[in-house]
Formats: C-alpha cells, structure tokens, sequence
C-alpha cells in the first residue's frame, strides 16, 4: 500500500532516533498503523438530506473494515473541492474516491492524485476525460425513465413543468435523458406539452422554486405535472404548487427517496420517488478500494464514455417508490423507519 510505503521514511527516522538515546522523544508506529488503509472522500456537498446518509453510511462502513477514512465537503465549490483533494495527497492517501462537484472541472482533481501515484474512484457522479480508474454509482439512466413512466401513468395528457438538475452534474444529463426517451413520444403525439424546463444550479430549491412559481403565474391552469430531478427540487415546487393553490391539480415526481419525500407520498402530496440503495454504493466502493490499495485493477461488465475515456462502471438498481410499495421497498430495508415515514408530513 502507498500509505505503507511513504510512511517508511519517518519509521527510518523513528529508528535512527531511538539509537540515538531519543526514544522519549518520537514513539514508532505499530505494524498495525502501518497496514491500515487511508481513504480521502472527497464530497461536493452535504446539503441535501441523501449526501449525510452518503457519508455516515460511507464512515461507518470504513471503520467496521478498519480502514481509516478523511471525509470533506466542499460546500458545492469546486476551487474549495480541488484545495481539499490536494491536502488529501499532500497526507499521503492510499486511493481517492470523488464525489464531484463539477464534473468538467474535477478532471483536475483526479489529475492531481493520478500524478501521486493515487487510485481514483469517481463516487455516484462520473468526473469527466479524468480516466478515473472506476465509476460507481446507480442506474441513473433509469432514474430517468421510472420518473417518466410514472408521471405519464398519472398524467397522460397536459402541460409538464421539467426541473432539470445542475446541468455541471454529469447524472443530470442521464436523469433527463432516461426521461425525455419516456416522454418524447407523448410529445411528438401532442398528447404532453412541455410549458416550461430549466436547469437548476447547484440544486438550488429557491432556483426550483422562483421557476415554478414564475411558470404557474405565466401559464396557470396549463400545468398539470412536475417532474424534479431530486426531492429537494420536487419540495420546492411543491411549495410554490401549495402558494398559488394548485397542489391538488398537479402531480410531481422526484428522486432520492428522502424521508419528507417518503411522508409526501404517503399524504399524497408527491406521486412517485425513486430509491437508491446507498448502503450498496458504499460496499462496492470500499470493495474498489482495496481492489485498487492492492495494486489490483478494476474490471466491470459496462463501461461508460467519460468523454475521452471508457471507463469500468460499477452499475447499482434503482427502485420507483410510490405509496403502493413504501412498506416493501425503503422501509423493509431500513433506509427509512416506518414511524418516520408516517408521522405528520411537512
């Protein structure tokens, strides 16, 4: 491990200052602190309620393998991203896994631990041309696609509001291709109209929420379905959707399965969610990473075109949530307590 070999140094140093009748003074490392595997997780955000889950989930899981594992969050900055993965080299990590804030600009990220002889995992969100030396994360495509099937059961005839993700979020362009590959032929019949569609920065609910608000006011009676590309976004339009009182005629859909999204559905101010088992992205990537603190490397049955670069793609289900299923989906596996789920809703 590269951890164990950069270490070497001081433990010589230890050494040569124990004969030297020093040995008060710099106590040397166990074997076993030698051996233990350092991860640097490098997240963009903890904004969002699924983002804690990602990293308590991920820190629990690292120490119930022994491995030691530093964890940021770059506040949705990725100048602040790029600082805090170059102090994770500068510490000497044994592999990097990125969970990126801008997938254009993260390249650099990677660039910088690939230079130090660092193994990259790209987290959920792919880094682009940055040949990261695997990409795990769900069936983004698919998330897409249930979001769309969904809403097209419930409202197959109408005016569709598209709240896009952050357009620098390479899973957004899957989410709404998945989607649009639903809706397009309900378009092209004339059967759905799409009366408004905006990329949301950063994931921003008060941008959902000004956008929704402003196509209500423009196009009132002509919406009849939303379709948010997370759960905090679906909230927001459901805010606006409750301010002009127009929450019982129109259906919204999101994803993530976040409880206040899970307590929506069962009140019935949300139709659909969909879940993704984190708890199975963190196995599989501290799985990849002692594949890759072994020196070993990472094959997959699917690659993915980075830009530049095929990348081995490590390719998790995803799970439509509506009321019909809640009990038998996030609630039997514990993502969600049911006293939660059904508690009150916002």
């Amino acid at each position: 491990m590269k951890r164990f070999l950069r270490r070497a140094a001081p433990l010589a140093l230890a050494a040569a200052l124990l004969l030297a009748g020093c040995q008060n003074e710099i106590p040397a490392p166990t074997s076993s602190e030698e051996e233990r595997l350092l991860v640097g997780f490098s997240m963009a955000t903890l904004k969002e309620d699924r983002w804690l889950r990602d990293r308590d989930i991920f820190s629990a899981k690292a120490k119930q393998e022994g491995i030691d594992v530093l964890i940021t969050n770059a506040n949705n900055d990725a100048d602040r991203q790029y600082e805090q993965v170059a102090d994770m080299v500068e510490q000497g990590v044994d592999v990097l896994v990125i969970a990126p804030h801008d997938c254009d600009n993260s390249a650099r990220c990677v660039g910088l631990a690939k230079r130090a002889g660092i193994p990259v995992i790209s987290y959920d969100r792919l880094v682009k041309n940055a040949d990261v030396d695997v990409y795990i994360s769900f069936d983004n495509y698919k998330v897409g696609e249930l979001q769309g099937k969904a809403i097209l059961e419930a409202v197959p005839e109408g005016g569709y509001i598209l709240l896009n993700g952050s357009e620098d979020d390479s899973n957004s362009q899957m989410y709404h291709q998945g989607c649009m590959d639903q809706l397009q032929p309900a378009i092209d019949a004339g059967q759905i109209q799409i009366v408004g569609e905006t990329w949301v920065q950063d994931w921003r609910r008060e941008t959902a929420f000004a956008f929704t608000s402003d196509v209500l006011r423009d196009k009132g009676d002509r919406v009849n379905a939303v379709i948010a590309a997370n759960d905090s976004l679906a909230w927001a339009a459901i805010d606006a959707l409750s301010e002009a009182q127009r929450m019982d005629q129109v259906k919204v859909v999101g994803h993530d399965a976040d409880l206040a999204a899970c307590q929506r559905i069962v009140v019935g101010t949300q139709l659909m969610t969909v879940y993704k088992p984190i708890p199975d992205l963190v196995d599989k990537t501290i799985e990849a990473c002692k594949l890759l603190a072994e020196g070993k490397e990472i094959d997959g049955e699917k690659t993915i075109d980075d830009g530049t670069y095929q990348v081995p793609y490590w390719m998790i289900d995803v799970i439509a949530v509506t009321k019909e299923n809640i009990d038998d989906t996030v609630i039997k596996d514990g993502f969600h307590l049911k006293e939660d789920v059904y508690r009150q809703g916002e």
